[in-house]
């Protein structure tokens, strides 16, 4: 499976939400595999990942939010390099989860996450409270 950096925090605070029914579907298929087998090997990107499969932003495989400054591909590496893990490594969903559970804190994810829509809605921070 291939996940980019940000979508492990969007995946913490999953709650079935999101820009339609096709994506919703789809990540919350991805949320319940990763879930249920904490031996899944991810392969951790910057760039368009199998959520992204499903979202009304992706053209071709390119994120139109990818490009400028704050985007999602500066997020994606923020959160990859707080959790210590480049991009491109391939490790298993569990080891991931530890890496999260043991560098990421609320204030490092608030800074990540200033420009989200979600970020308001506190669902990601409360996944990773959760995770504790």
């Amino acid at each position: 499976m291939i996940i980019r950096g940000h979508h492990l925090l969007c995946m913490l605070g999953f709650k079935g939400l999101g820009y339609d029914e096709e994506f919703i579907k789809n990540m919350d298929k991805i949320v319940k595999k990763l879930k249920n087998d904490g031996d899944v090997f991810i392969k951790l990107v910057d760039n368009v990942d199998n959520i992204c499969e499903q979202c009304p932003n992706n053209f071709s495989g390119v994120c139109k939010n990818e490009h400028h400054k704050d985007s999602i591909k500066e997020m994606d590496d923020a959160v990859l390099e707080s959790i210590h893990i480049k991009p491109g490594e391939s490790m298993k969903y569990s080891e991931i989860m530890a890496n999260i559970k043991l560098f990421m804190t609320e204030d490092i994810m608030n800074g990540i996450c200033r420009n989200c829509n979600w970020k308001e809605y506190g669902y990601c921070v409360d996944g990773l409270k959760n995770l504790r």
